[in-house]
């Protein structure tokens, strides 16, 4: 949100630091500032609002607070803290609600006489210096009022609204119908559904504007309206920002409206606009109706000095504590070393002790906050179990060449159903991990080149569901892609008696289709307990990462006949040397001599790091590896 710094001014007789110093107030305080700028003889500060302090400070006047309870400077007004009038009761104006649940509050004013024409110099450069064009006085006052203190307002031409037989309008709000349409202020058409929220003219039962979000074109104000009809409401959050998204219309009241501000808001926002109005437009209010029915006082939240400081690290004293809170301006009491605090009805998002100690952390300086080192226990933790011998079944199988791979815990099939399913393919919890690790397998035979592996070996260690419970797995498999088959099952039943002998256990594993699985749990629980961890358990600490390319590889093979005495680093070399940096992995597949010359034959993998590599360029390279190979004495390409 765009903050003047002369808007904020008007709310404090102290005057406030420049921009600069306030973007380092907000940033170490409140908010991450996006940008200041100078507009004219005004600064404007970009902040960006976090959801949590959406439905009270997307406002001047929720920062201006802030800066009072950060620079400790009074306010000089304060809108959300002065007295609502009592509004002349409605007698030719009223409002119907569907559902209160969609729509807590609405209050409507019907105001005569105004003069619709361009606002006064200072009005429009407000709105200007924040990025909002100028319309008309009506609709800029609504607007100002928006950006001052975080209520949407919007207005009809009274003129335009259908009476009963007794002159009485009536503002309607309920949910749209199927097929219904209403076209809105900027002239484009949307047909809403049963899920969304309009405001009608109830009389004629014509939609004039989608709640929360946008006006609609039937009752637009223009040159000629003389007198008009207000509305300031509070609109179920969820609701709006569903609209929102479905129809792909976002407005700064939309936006306002999906962060909850409080159902009090809405009467201030009338008292003030009626207020504006009145000063740039002229006109009379005449009726006022208001449609709400509050939940009830405000419910204090309990806080010690003990939790505040366990929370934040801190040894703040209660002092030091009530002083903050003083600064804050809430309603508390206490009773020795325990708060009662009342959070200002404006505050949302204040519900929960914690929400109260961040408040106070931050005001208090996060950057005061001291890094301290957590209590080392006196003596050492105790041995998982579990722990241990899954670490340990890690480090053997790495060891033996598998990799490690997590799959998918949801299934389309299994024996737990679950109650809200992600998806229609994930409606069930996984009965093993053979299919999973299956999977793996197959998906990852086009990666091997690549890789520079001959087979592809995986495991997994992971819970299993069925009706009776849970109970931790661990499956193994083999995938051929150029050994023998019967020649990788063979390695695979010797792989398997190393991590018996490791373990000290049987684990009863029988390979089907390359994969094995057994109940992990079962097979340990005769093991002995472990006293300690291993010192050293055998992974490969060396590994590194290292980033891949998300582009597709190329395949090239090359032979080459070399005099005996030239041995099989020089030519490598060479090789790689002519790679011209896409080569990223060989592997050398074939030797024989014959005739006192030796044949080398490497399988080649090519790919570049930002784009997919076409047979052309593979080719260049190719052409000259090819010919620099051949101008060595007595060496030739097959």
């Amino acid at each position: 949100m765009k903050v003047s710094r002369a808007w904020l001014q008007t709310y404090f007789d102290d005057e406030l630091p420049d921009a600069e110093q306030l973007s380092d107030v907000f940033t170490f305080h409140s908010f991450e500032v996006e940008g200041v700028e100078r507009v004219g003889d005004d600064w404007v500060i970009d902040l960006d609002i976090l959801p949590n302090r959406s439905s009270d400070c997307l406002s001047h006047r929720g920062v201006a607070r802030e800066l009072a309870t950060l620079l400790q400077h009074p306010m000089k007004r304060e809108p959300l803290r002065d007295s609502v009038p009592n509004f002349p009761e409605a007698k030719h104006l009223k409002v119907v609600i569907d559902d209160h649940r969609q729509c807590r509050r609405y209050m409507g004013a019907l105001v005569r006489g105004v003069t619709v024409q361009d606002s006064p110099t200072w009005l429009k450069d407000a709105l200007e210096r924040i990025g909002q064009r100028p319309i008309n006085n009506i609709v800029d006052a609504t607007n100002y009022v928006m950006f001052d203190i975080g209520q949407p307002l919007h207005v009809f031409d009274r003129a335009k609204l259908h009476q009963d037989n007794d002159g009485t309008m009536t503002i309607g709000v309920r949910s749209a119908r199927k097929g219904e349409e209403i076209t809105v202020l900027t002239g484009e058409t949307y047909e809403v559904t049963e899920d969304d929220l309009l405001i009608t003219d109830a009389v004629a039962n014509k939609p004039l504007a989608i709640a929360g979000i946008k006006g609609g074109s039937r009752a637009e104000i223009s040159a000629d309206t003389v007198d008009i009809v207000l509305e300031a409401a509070h609109f179920n959050f969820a609701q709006v920002r569903t609209s929102s998204r479905r129809l792909k219309l976002a407005t700064d009241a939309s936006l306002r409206f999906q962060n909850d501000p409080a159902p009090e808001l809405p009467a201030f926002a009338m008292r003030d606009v009626l207020n504006l109005i009145t000063e740039v437009a002229g006109g009379t209010p005449i009726e006022v109706y208001d449609a709400y029915s509050p939940k009830g006082e405000r419910t204090p939240v309990d806080v010690t000095l003990h939790d505040i400081n366990r929370l934040l690290g801190t040894s703040l004293t209660i002092d030091e504590v009530e002083r903050i809170l003083v600064r804050f301006e809430w309603e508390f009491s206490r009773d020795r070393e325990e708060f009662a605090i009342t959070p200002p009805w404006e505050r949302s998002d204040l519900a929960i002790r914690e929400d109260i100690i961040e408040e106070i952390g931050r005001v208090y300086g996060l950057r005061e906050l001291r890094a301290t080192l957590p209590n080392v226990p006196s003596s050492p933790p105790t041995v998982t179990k579990s722990q241990y011998y899954t670490d340990l079944l890690r480090a053997v199988c790495t060891s033996l060449g598998y990799t490690e791979v997590l799959t998918y815990t949801l299934h389309e099939r299994g024996e737990v159903e679950l109650a809200n399913p992600l998806a229609s393919d994930k409606a069930f919890l996984r009965m093993n991990l053979r299919d999973g690790v299956a999977k793996a397998l197959i998906d990852n035979v086009p990666h091997a080149p690549l890789l520079g592996l001959d087979d592809i070996k995986v495991f997994e260690i992971g819970t299993r569901f069925t009706r009776e419970g849970e109970e931790l797995a661990f499956a193994i498999g083999v995938q051929s892609v150029n050994t023998k088959v019967s020649k990788l099952l063979a390695a695979l039943q010797k792989d398997i008696a190393v991590i018996e002998a490791e373990l000290g256990v049987k684990l009863n594993l029988n390979v089907v289709d390359g994969i094995a699985e057994t109940a992990l749990d079962t097979a340990l629980a005769t093991v002995a307990r472990p006293k300690a961890y291993r010192d050293a358990l055998p992974w490969n600490t060396k590994t590194r990462f290292r980033s891949w390319s998300a582009y597709p590889y190329v395949l090239r093979d090359i032979a080459v006949w070399v005099p005996d005495n030239v041995p099989l680093e020089e030519v490598l070399k060479i090789v790689l040397e002519q790679g011209d940096g896409l080569l990223v992995q060989h592997k050398l597949f074939d030797t024989f001599q014959n005739d006192k010359r030796t044949s080398y034959a490497w399988h080649l993998v090519f790919q570049s790091m930002d784009h997919t590599l076409t047979d052309e360029e593979v080719n260049v390279v190719m052409e000259k590896l090819t010919s620099t190979l051949n101008t060595k004495k007595e060496w030739e390409v097959r």
